[in-house]
């Protein structure tokens, strides 16, 4: 769910208060597909189904976007799709990659590319995206897919080419975020991204509502990440080729994967 951009890493109250009533308003006025994409792999975990792709950054070409080359902001599959098309490739996967204002900005960090669109936000707050650690997805110069704990992103020796900020951790070092409840009655559509000992990137999606801690315990036990990140909720959804999704929904940045046009 959007949550106020922060400028120069402050966060005015008022405006905050106008989100959060932006928001509610937002999550009850859209519907979720039926399905949110056909034709990816649904993988049961204890009786709950999720939507998957798995991506190898060594071979594949993922990338994050925000807007075109005019300056405009994309916010949907289609216009992403249109985007990439005309730039003689093909968007083959394509999912929202975090936590944006009600204008599509990112909350917190973006690298496109090697440089840095929006920066990292260390700031205290309320929402999904302040609840610490919160984290960072990341592409580095050698094709490596890291998720990490925002505190530590300065750390990194590598370069970053692509990168984006979330949250909460839904697993970091191989456990689960400390404020999830096992026995949570707080089930929503959610989406994340993890990443494999072997360094393979997982997307999942639910598709029905559940717990987060649920659905930590999907990337952690089920897909082996010992290190994923929360992408969104109610408004989750993935593009895959040929789908339409019944309701568009609007997204700041966007991750998409990307082929060489035929």
């Amino acid at each position: 769910m959007p949550y106020p951009r922060v400028k120069k890493m402050i966060i005015l109250p008022m405006r905050q208060a106008w989100l959060f009533l932006w928001a509610f308003v937002f999550a009850t006025t859209v519907s979720h597909a039926d399905d949110p994409s056909p034709g990816l792999p649904v993988i049961s975990f204890h009786n709950q189904d999720f939507l998957t792709r798995t991506i190898d950054p060594r071979k594949e070409d993922l990338r994050l976007y925000l807007n075109d080359d005019q300056g405009n902001e994309l916010r949907y599959f289609s216009a992403l799709e249109k985007y990439v098309s005309g730039k003689g490739e093909k968007l083959v996967f394509a999912a929202n990659a975090g936590i944006f204002d009600p204008i599509g900005k990112p909350v917190g960090l973006l690298m496109q590319n090697g440089n840095e669109t929006s920066p990292i936000n260390l700031n205290d707050g309320q929402g999904n995206f302040f609840m610490k650690p919160n984290g960072v997805f990341l592409i580095n110069d050698k094709h490596e897919a890291l998720v990490v704990g925002s505190e530590s992103y300065a750390t990194l020796l590598s370069p970053v080419i692509w990168a984006t900020q979330s949250g909460p951790l839904l697993v970091h070092g191989g456990d689960i975020h400390p404020e999830f409840n096992a026995n949570s009655s707080n089930k929503k559509i959610r989406s994340g991204v993890g990443v494999t000992k072997e360094g393979l990137i997982i997307f999942a999606i639910s598709k029905t509502p559940v717990t987060f801690y649920d659905f930590a315990s999907f990337f952690l036990l089920k897909m082996k990440c010992p290190n994923a990140l929360y992408l969104n909720g109610e408004i989750s959804t993935f593009y895959v080729q040929g789908f339409k999704d019944s309701v568009p929904l609007n997204y700041g940045p966007m991750f998409g994967l990307v082929e060489k046009a035929p």
